[in-house]
C-alpha cells in the first residue's frame, strides 16, 4: 500500500512523488552529494524530535534532503540521481547525519519508502532529465529568471518566485498532464539550485523555493557583534574627528590668509583716507600693525630741537598715564620718510617705473604704465587745485591729453599752511607756555 506525502509551506509548496513500492535504504556506491550541510543549516530540528509531529517532520526532511537534490542539479545539470545506488548511498548518509544531531535515523526510511523516488526517469515531468530538456520545453528565459534572484528574505521576493513557479508548473503541466506535483518539484529545484545567484545551501534560498522550515533563532535579524559596533563607533568617531580637523584646518587657512592679504594690501600711510583728527602739535592717523591691532598714530610736525623736546616729554607722560578714556602707549619712533615725497621725488627724477611694486612692472608698456604713476600722483596731491578732474584724468590715463608737469615738491599735510585758521592763537599759545615750562625746569 503507496503512501501520499503533500507538502505545503509559505512561502513555497513543495510537492513530491507517492511511490508504491517500498525498498529498504541501502548505500553500494558513493553519494554524489556531500550532506554536511544537513548539520551547519539552522533548520527547525524539534520538529523530528516530537513524537506526534511526524508528518511535520517527514516535509521538513524531505526540504533538507531536496537542498542536496537541488546542489547535485547546479553542479551535475541533472534534476535527479544518475541510478537507485546513488540514491540509496546519499539517503544511508543523511541518516548518518542526522544521528549526529540526535534525531532518529529510522525516520528517513519512515518518510522515504523508496529510494528510487530520486532516482532519474524520463517519465517523471515531461521527459525533463537534464537542465537542456528543461530549456528545451520552458525556453532559455523564463519568470523564474527575474523573480527568483536576490534576496530571499524580502516577502515581496519569495511571494515573487512562488508565482513565478506556478506559471513554469502550468506550462509544464500542459505538456504532461499526469505530473503536476513531480513538474513543481522541478521548478523548485531548478529555482534554488540554477536560478538563484545565492545557492540551494542558503538558509533563506532554501526556506523559500524548497519551503525549508527554519529554526526561531534564524528567521530573526542577527545582533550586530561586538566587532561590527566598535567598526561603527569608531567609523563614526574617525568621520568626527576628521570633520573637527578640516574645520580647524580651514579656520587656520582663513587666518593665515586674512594676514597676507593684510600685509600684501598697498600701505595708504599717512593718506587722507586715514585721518582721524589733528592738533596743534601734528596730526593723528587710524592705523593698523601686523597682528591685527588697531592703533592711533600722531604725527608730529615742525620737529626741531625744541619739538624734539616735547616729543620727550609728551611721550613719557602718556607712558605713564593709565585712564580709561586714554589709549595706552605702544610705542613711538622717529622719520622723515614720507611715501608721498618718495613718490614724486622718484616721478621728478624720471624713475617713475622704481614706484610700483615689482609684481605689476611688467603687466603692461612702459610708457603705459608710467602715465598711470604720474596721473595717481596728480590726483593724490595734497592741494585740491592741483588735482585734475576725474574727466581730465580719464583723458590723460586713455593718452587723449599729454599730461601736465609736476608741480613742485608738495607741502606735507601738517605743515602750518594746512592748520585751521582758528588753531593758529591756540598753536602759537601752547608753544610758548611749553617753552616757558621748559626754561622753567631748566
Amino acid at each position: 500500500m503507496g503512501r501520499n506525502l503533500l507538502f505545503s509551506s509559505f512561502p513555497c509548496l513543495f510537492f513530491f512523488l507517492a511511490v508504491s513500492s517500498i525498498r529498504p535504504v541501502s548505500a553500494t556506491s558513493s553519494c554524489p552529494v556531500d550532506l554536511s550541510y544537513v548539520q551547519t543549516v539552522p533548520w527547525n530540528t524539534s520538529l523530528c524530535r516530537q513524537p506526534d509531529g511526524l508528518e511535520h517532520c517527514c516535509q521538513a526532511l524531505l526540504s533538507v534532503f531536496g537542498m542536496g537534490l537541488a546542489q547535485h542539479l547546479r553542479e551535475t545539470s541533472m534534476f535527479q540521481f544518475p541510478n537507485s545506488n546513488a540514491s540509496s548511498a546519499c539517503l544511508s548518509d543523511f541518516q548518518a547525519k542526522l544521528a549526529t544531531m540526535s534525531i532518529d535515523p529510522s525516520l528517513v526510511p519512515y518518510c522515504f519508502k523508496d529510494s528510487a523516488q530520486f532516482v532519474t526517469n524520463t517519465s517523471s515531468c515531461a521527459g525533463i532529465v537534464t537542465t537542456q530538456d528543461w530549456i528545451e520545453k520552458v525556453g532559455p528565459i523564463t519568470p523564474l529568471n527575474t523573480a527568483c534572484r536576490g534576496d530571499f528574505s524580502e516577502l515581496t521576493r519569495c511571494s515573487s518566485c512562488l508565482d513565478a513557479g506556478q506559471k513554469i508548473n502550468s506550462q509544464l503541466t500542459s505538456i504532461d498532464p499526469d505530473a503536476t506535483s513531480k513538474c513543481f518539484y522541478y521548478t523548485c529545484l531548478y529555482a534554488a539550485g540554477i536560478v538563484s545567484e545565492h545557492g540551494p545551501l542558503d538558509a533563506t534560498t532554501a526556506a523559500c523555493t524548497l519551503a525549508l522550515p527554519l529554526a526561531n533563532s534564524a528567521t530573526k535579524k542577527p545582533a550586530k557583534s561586538r566587532d561590527e559596533l566598535l567598526k561603527l563607533v569608531f567609523g563614526l568617531l574617525g568621520a568626527l574627528i576628521g570633520v573637527l580637523l578640516a574645520f580647524g584646518l580651514i579656520t587656520m587657512y582663513r587666518k593665515w590668509d586674512r594676514k597676507r592679504k593684510n600685509l600684501n594690501e598697498p600701505r595708504k600711510g599717512f593718506s587722507q583716507t586715514n585721518l582721524l583728527g589733528q592738533g596743534a602739535y601734528g596730526v593723528v592717523y587710524k592705523g593698523t600693525l601686523s597682528d591685527g591691532a588697531l592703533v592711533a598714530v600722531k604725527q608730529m610736525h615742525d620737529l626741531d630741537s625744541q619739538g624734539d623736546e616735547d616729543f620727550s616729554n609728551e611721550v613719557e607722560i602718556i607712558g605713564k598715564i593709565r585712564h580709561r578714556n586714554l589709549l595706552s602707549l605702544r610705542g613711538c619712533c622717529v622719520t622723515s620718510d614720507n611715501s608721498k615725497d618718495w613718490a614724486w621725488t622718484l616721478a621728478k627724477s624720471g624713475k617713475s617705473q622704481e614706484i610700483l611694486d615689482e609684481s605689476i612692472r611688467d603687466q603692461g608698456p612702459k610708457g603705459v604704465m608710467e602715465r598711470f604713476v604720474l596721473v595717481g600722483i596728480l590726483c593724490a596731491h595734497v592741494m585740491v587745485a592741483f588735482r585734475p578732474t576725474i574727466a581730465d584724468a580719464l583723458r590723460m590715463l586713455e593718452g587723449d591729453i599729454d599730461i601736465p608737469r609736476l608741480p613742485e615738491r608738495p607741502l606735507p599735510l601738517g605743515h602750518e599752511s594746512f592748520r585751521p585758521s582758528w588753531n593758529e592763537s591756540s598753536y602759537a599759545t601752547e608753544r610758548s607756555r611749553t617753552s616757558s615750562s621748559s626754561r622753567r625746569a631748566m
